[in-house]
């Protein structure tokens, strides 16, 4: 035998060349690394729905970015390696199943979804190297061979309803292929008439089965609709029952979200033109009032935290394409994944029972079982995901003289699945920002990161620091959904308030201002320097309920941080509120000098009262400093003062919360960063037919 083809034999004896063990513990890095990075695409990005931590996000976007070229690099080093030994075929397949990635983890921003076209390219060219190392080194191991084929084959179909997922929530088939049946069939829905919002009779908002039949753009054959499930008479959906009424609510859910899929789509609703008292009642005289007596309100938003659930998998998982192209075969990809990746795992503890001491093995059965860990993971998100709960429940609706037939065990199975706890959709807090505490903060590892990655990290602005976010608590949500019953869906800037409390007279300049950032930031300022002052008089026994001062502050602050941080989510252009809210940062600094000094609160309120009561000046904080002394005049005791001013940012959050489907895709983006209050209170105005934002500032006039 010629030395050349010994050289390039498998083998351990190669292996032991002080060259070849540093490269396989190089590849063995790298492939451990393919392995982390699966384990934090699985484990991560089912949490970043639920999370707005930067970091979390920072990583699950760096380890999704860098997954091509780590597999492309480590696929390279396999084959040109002469060094290697059996398991690599094993490794390889791991590696494809890295780029295969997770059902609840498709893409990580919108413009993923739209080149989706290169994905697919190059996922094909990495499932053709894969293919060629198991061909050329798989057959080292002859029983290794079947699981890992069989590997490959579930990988390749999940790969395919990764690229048929992307392409189905991408712009150009969003239109016609996801979002037109459901546009037909609600325009045939024009006419009628008689309807209940509590019993949900005459609403037949598709849950699913759009996409079953199509007759030439007539009604879609074989759908489900909500008030068929309501009008189910099993003991799974029983009114009576709290499950019952939840997983009502769920099919409720997965129906709105296709509303909202229109509004992203640019379809009018035609449900809202035809008939909005009907969609006015839905929410005003049904899903705000049909909850608990304790906790009426909740209801509404549980509904809708889990619409904007279904929103966020259509186009950043795979589970819609799922369930609506191939739900039949929907489950069995996950759970053919699981029995495989078992099954090449045993295979290897078998071997390795024969050879305890062969390092490589070790390694490659230690990483096997992590996959196949984060693959049972990965069905248990699937079983327990939303979309598998619609599914089971359309098939009891459907089917429901079946399953009673076939006994009380199919029953019990079925409550079982139904009864599996996902994980929630969104964290559930606000964001906080205080101009008066941050408009001297200087971020400087923000500065040294956005230079030493050439400006691949923005560099934070002067004056931009985040506060600590706050729990959404009970007492905010009914403030809200309190100030909007009371408007009955027409919504106003803050003048209701004023009304209602007899400030209207002095205050309403204030809300008349030119743009919505202006008249969000001078009321905050306001409110913190009245929040200072509460503070200061709590030894006076001045101090109102401490939930109305929660709720004014935290609303107050969470409206200054969409304008820091979250400007396209609001009325009017994101350069005009970015740009009025630098203005008051460097009009603060100017006014606020202390020559270096730390100042505190109380001195900064002291001077900017002292600049309002001497001049007139144009500036955003110092007309914020006039507001709170006119506000301190008008309103002396502070128990009224402060439930006006949770009154009035109550009414503002609303009116902020509506936009043009222009804007909406906004709201999508935002889904992908943790999501956001005022993106609930968005879906909430559009099922209540309030479809456009009112006008703002100097156009209400």
């Amino acid at each position: 035998m010629a030395a050349d083809d010994v050289a390039l034999a498998p083998g351990p004896s190669r292996a032991h060349h002080p060259e070849g063990t540093l490269e396989l513990v190089y590849i063995t890095v790298l492939i451990s690394l393919g392995v982390l990075a699966m384990f934090l695409l699985h484990v991560l990005g089912s949490l970043r729905r639920g999370s707005s931590h930067k970091l979390l996000h920072a990583v699950v976007l760096g380890t999704y970015t860098l997954s091509y070229s780590l597999v492309s690099y480590t696929l390279g080093l396999m084959q040109e390696s002469q060094y290697y030994f059996h398991e690599f075929a094993v490794w390889a397949v791991c590696l494809l199943m890295l780029l295969g990635g997770t059902d609840n983890l498709m893409a990580c921003r919108l413009d993923d979804v739209d080149n989706w076209k290169s994905f697919h390219v190059k996922h094909l060219f990495k499932g053709v190297v894969v293919v060629i190392i198991l061909v050329l080194y798989g057959g080292d191991v002859p029983e290794f061979q079947k699981p890992l084929w069989a590997i490959l084959v579930v990988n390749v179909l999940q790969s395919c309803v990764r690229i048929k997922s992307m392409r189905m929530a991408s712009k150009s088939n969003l239109l016609s292929e996801n979002v037109k049946p459901i546009v037909d069939h609600m325009k045939l829905d024009r006419n009628n008439t008689e309807y209940d919002p509590v019993t949900m009779k005459g609403y037949k908002y598709i849950v699913s089965g759009e996409h079953v039949e199509k007759n030439n753009g007539e009604q879609p054959g074989k759908i489900t609709t909500v008030d068929q499930i309501w009008g189910c008479k099993g003991s799974l959906l029983s009114s009576k029952s709290e499950r019952g009424m939840k997983l009502k609510d769920i099919c409720l859910s997965m129906a709105l979200s296709k509303m909202l899929n229109r509004r992203f789509a640019g379809f009018e609703l035609a449900e809202v033109k035809a008939n909005r008292q009907k969609t006015h009642n839905f929410v005003f005289d049904g899903l705000l009032l049909a909850g608990d007596k304790k906790d009426k309100y909740e209801r509404a938003f549980r509904v809708i935290e889990v619409e904007l659930g279904f929103v966020y998998d259509l186009y950043y998982t795979r589970y819609p394409f799922l369930y609506q192209k191939i739900r039949h075969l929907a489950l069995c990809l996950p759970v053919a994944m699981v029995s495989f990746c078992s099954w090449l795992t045993y295979e290897l503890y078998k071997k390795h029972k024969k050879d305890a001491d062969d390092i490589p093995m070790t390694a490659t059965l230690c990483l096997m079982a992590v996959v196949t860990f984060l693959e049972a993971l990965q069905l248990y998100l699937h079983m327990a995901s939303d979309w598998f709960k619609v599914a089971l429940i359309r098939g009891y609706v459907t089917r429901r003289d079946d399953v009673v037939k076939t006994g009380h065990c199919v029953h019990m199975i079925i409550g079982l699945l139904l009864g599996l706890k996902a994980l929630r959709p969104w964290e559930n807090k606000l964001g906080q920002y205080s101009l008066l505490d941050k408009y001297d903060s200087r971020r400087y590892t923000s500065s040294c990161v956005h230079y030493m990655t050439l400006f691949l990290v923005d560099r934070a602005r002067k004056g931009r620091k985040r506060g600590n976010p706050v729990k959404l608590s009970k007492q905010v949500k009914e403030a809200v959904i309190g100030s909007l019953v009371s408007s009955k869906g027409h919504l106003r800037d803050g003048a209701s308030s004023l009304e209602k409390h007899g400030v209207d007279e002095k205050l309403s300049w204030a809300c008349k201002l030119p743009t919505v950032a202006e008249t969000i930031l001078v009321w905050h300022v306001a409110t913190t320097m009245c929040k200072h002052e509460c503070d200061d008089a709590s030894a006076l026994a001045e101090v109102p309920d401490s939930n109305v001062v929660d709720t004014a502050s935290s609303l107050s602050q969470y409206c200054a941080y969409l304008v820091a941080f979250a400007p396209d989510l609001l009325p009017g252009h994101s350069f005009d509120s970015a740009s009025i809210l630098d203005k008051s940062i460097e009009d603060a600094r100017r006014l606020l000098d202390f020559k270096g000094t730390r100042s505190t609160m109380e001195q900064k309120c002291a001077k900017l009262k002292s600049i309002a009561n001497s001049s007139n000046l144009d500036i955003v904080v110092v007309q914020g400093a006039l507001l709170a002394s006119q506000l301190t005049e008008e309103i002396r005791n502070k128990k009224p003062q402060w439930e006006f001013l949770s009154d009035f940012w109550a009414e503002m959050m609303l009116y902020v919360a509506p936009c043009d489907d222009a804007q909406a895709r906004a709201h999508l983006e935002a889904l992908a960063r943790g999501g956001e209050f005022i993106t609930h209170l968005w879906a909430l105005l559009t099922h209540a037919g309030v479809l456009k934002p009112a006008p703002t500032g100097s156009e209400a006039v």
